[in-house]
This record gives structure tokens, C-alpha cells and sequence, in this order.
């Protein structure tokens, strides 16, 4: 099991909510929602915001046991690149500033030196 399962196992349990009620109010599988429990499966952001709804909990939390930014860091980046008074990589180096985690685990610096530099790579390109 990983946290996210954990995490939400305790949080359908705490609302006594069986899987299939879970699943019927979230539009998902029960056996899906069991999987994600177990640890089998990665949920999609959307599954986590479904599901979140469902439980009427923070998405945000969810998210960043599942390994992604919360959606208030990723609104922040946006709207960052948007500001004429600060450049897009900016924006990136102040998230990767922070901790920074996919699929679960914790990047190290030089996994965060190493997606800057892909992604000022790439944005060179577009020019």
C-alpha cells in the first residue's frame, strides 16, 4: 500500500462509505477505487479531483500524496508566466525552490536542475 491508498481508505472509512457508494457518487469502479487502495494503480489528476469531490475533502491533499504539485502551486505557475514582470523560468525555479514530487517520490536537486534545464530547453526551441 502507498499513501494515497492509505489516504483514502481512511477517508471512506472515516465517512462510512462502502466502496461501490464511493464509486457510484465519484462515477468510477469500485474495483478501480479498491486498486488505487491497494496501491496498484497511479490515479489521473482527475480521478483525485473526483474522488475528493465524492469525499468532500481537500483535493489538494490527495494530489500531493499521489505525487503531483497541488493545484494552487500550478494556478501560481500559470498565472506567474503570464506576468509580464516575471519570465516563465522563473516561475519553474520558485516551484523547484520547494519540494517537488512525482508518482510519489521526492525529487533530489539534481532531478530538479535536470527538469529546469529540459524545460528551458524546450521553450527555447518554440521560439
Amino acid at each position: 500500500m502507498n499513501e494515497f491508498g492509505n489516504r483514502l481508505r481512511k477517508l471512506r472509512e472515516q465517512r462510512e462509505m462502502t466502496l461501490r457508494y464511493l464509486a457510484d457518487r465519484a462515477d468510477l469502479s469500485y474495483s478501480f477505487i479498491a486498486s488505487l487502495e491497494k496501491g496498484r494503480y497511479n490515479p489521473s489528476r482527475e480521478t483525485i479531483c473526483a474522488l475528493a469531490a465524492a469525499l468532500e475533502t481537500d483535493k489538494n491533499e490527495l494530489l500531493i500524496l499521489a505525487g503531483y504539485l497541488p493545484n494552487e502551486t500550478v494556478d501560481q505557475a500559470i498565472a506567474s508566466s503570464k506576468n509580464k514582470r516575471q519570465p516563465k523560468d522563473l516561475a519553474l525555479e520558485n516551484i523547484l525552490r520547494g519540494q517537488v514530487s512525482f508518482n510519489g517520490i521526492d525529487l533530489s536537486d539534481a532531478d530538479k536542475n535536470a527538469l529546469l534545464a529540459f524545460m528551458q530547453t524546450m521553450f527555447s526551441l518554440r521560439k
